[in-house]
């Protein structure tokens, strides 16, 4: 299971109800198109998103690119109650791509475990337990070390 922190979206906004709309940024959209390409050699079953307008941006070209609908979740929303976001996450599939905040990875991974924006843990089930065993950088980060610019 791949678990996706939105690309970047700017600095957050004042009231709950405009940051729920806040969309991607010059950075996140970017990063939100080279997705496709960057995961290509991944195989996904389903999309599964927060319902905030980044979240949901950031997987937009990915689902259409393997023909996969975004389905939406409130579980995964950073308000959310934990227990939601891990129940969620038992129901899923391993070939899986879960787009979260980092409020969320944090309560699923530990606060210790950092994600940039737009990079992905793969993680496994382990004794009913996630756990992270690789990360996978943001497709722009990915290019700058390649030597490519952005």
């Amino acid at each position: 299971m791949l678990l996706l922190r939105h690309a970047s979206a700017g600095e957050r906004l004042s009231s709950a109800s405009l940051d729920r709309a806040r969309r991607l940024d010059r950075l996140g959209r970017a990063d939100a198109r080279m997705l496709p390409e960057a995961l290509s050699g991944v195989t996904l079953e389903r999309i599964v998103s927060s319902p905030y307008a980044r979240c949901l941006e950031t997987v937009r070209a990915l689902g259409l690119s393997r023909g996969l609908p975004v389905e939406a979740c409130n579980a995964l929303a950073p308000d959310a109650a934990p227990e939601e976001a891990v129940a969620l996450l038992a129901s899923l599939p391993d070939d899986a791509l879960v787009c979260t905040h980092r409020e969320v990875l944090e309560r699923i991974l530990g606060a210790e475990v950092t994600c940039e924006k737009a990079a992905a843990w793969v993680v496994e089930r382990r004794d009913g337990a996630l756990v992270p065993v690789a990360y996978v950088p943001s497709p722009t980060s990915q290019q700058r070390a390649a030597g490519v610019l952005v």
